[in-house]
């Protein structure tokens, strides 16, 4: 699962980046528009809160296929939770500062 979310946020960049570059508003309207740089700040920081967690998942994935009696400490499990939850958080702003953006906010 979490391999999926990295190929759909690589996907997002990509038509991001086309949408800048070769959409009707024209790279103008992204680059001095601070709402946009908001969502993109947004967007980098679900990407760095989501490197601990894929960094665990794959190293109890190791673990597991090791030992078939692995379970995972509760304390990196907590750990884990908590990141996934400041990702989730941070990720609702996203559609907020687009919606602000559709709306001419910003520029």
């Amino acid at each position: 699962m979490d391999r999926h979310y990295g190929i759909i946020a690589a996907l997002i960049v990509i038509i991001g980046i086309c949408r800048v570059f070769f959409g009707l508003k024209g790279w103008e309207f992204y680059v001095f528009n601070w709402v946009f740089w908001a969502k993109m700040m947004a967007f980098i920081i679900v990407g760095l809160l989501s490197i601990i967690p894929t960094v665990r998942f794959i190293s109890w994935s190791r673990q597991a296929s090791g030992n078939p009696s692995f379970s995972v400490p509760a304390a990196e499990l907590a750990s884990v939770k908590n990141y996934v939850r400041a990702e989730g958080f941070i990720f609702l702003l996203i559609p907020v500062f687009a919606a602000a953006m559709a709306r001419g906010y910003g520029y």
